[in-house]
């Protein structure tokens, strides 16, 4: 992709940070600056839930595994994302390269300050008018009126819509206490450093710690 192109283009991806089968899963060669969107994984878990047609303790285990993959499936080859807390931290762990974070709820609750940091990092100058257009333009009421009309290339096929909800804190009403606590004590380091423990999130949770072997 890279050699095909004049200068510099956007790829998503979902891969993480590391190896499979001993090969880069980024190639940082061919790689200028990174944008990393990170997420309420107590929010991720209904999300993924959703598109993936499994259940919420299934999806939570997943986001738990060490070195998860996703499946085969028939439009997209499996992708090595780990867990979720495995994930973040191979993003923001990149040191060669300009890595920009942004936080999903963010861009929610206050996106003009959110994408104007964005463009600065994408050394655009976009007028006041021009972003909020950007903004209107990608909303979430315009993404899903965009699908409604013309569908979605990436919804899986046992998934009702890609773009389903588009909110923050469902948590909150959806995850029962025993729920929050397995994401929680799964995630609670990387969930600290992105603001996500809170004094609402699983209560008095203990969290594991390995024992030493010895009595």
């Amino acid at each position: 992709m890279a050699q095909n192109c004049a200068g510099p283009f956007l790829a998503k991806t979902h891969l993480c940070v590391g190896e499979d089968y001993g090969v880069p899963t980024i190639n940082l060669d061919a790689t200028l600056a990174a944008v990393y969107v990170v997420r309420n994984p107590l929010d991720v878990a209904i999300s993924f839930a959703h598109h993936s047609n499994e259940s919420i303790d299934e999806t939570i285990a997943k986001m738990a595994t060490p070195n998860f993959t996703s499946p085969n499936r028939v439009q997209h080859i499996y992708e090595t994302m780990g867990s979720w807390s495995q994930h973040v931290a191979s993003w923001i762990g990149i040191y060669s390269r300009p890595v920009h974070i942004m936080r999903y709820e963010d861009m929610l609750a206050q996106p003009v300050r959110t994408f104007g940091a964005l463009a600065r990092f994408l050394r655009l100058k976009p007028t006041e008018a021009q972003l909020n257009a950007a903004i209107q333009k990608s909303s979430f009421a315009e993404l899903q009126r965009q699908e409604n009309e013309s569908g979605f290339r990436e919804k899986p096929p046992a998934a009702e819509r890609f773009f389903r909800e588009g909110t923050s804190g469902q948590w909150a009403k959806v995850l029962s206490p025993p729920q929050i606590q397995e994401v929680v004590r799964a995630h609670a380091p990387m969930m600290q450093r992105f603001g996500y423990l809170q004094g609402d999130c699983g209560g008095n949770i203990a969290i594991r710690r390995p024992t030493s072997g010895t009595s």
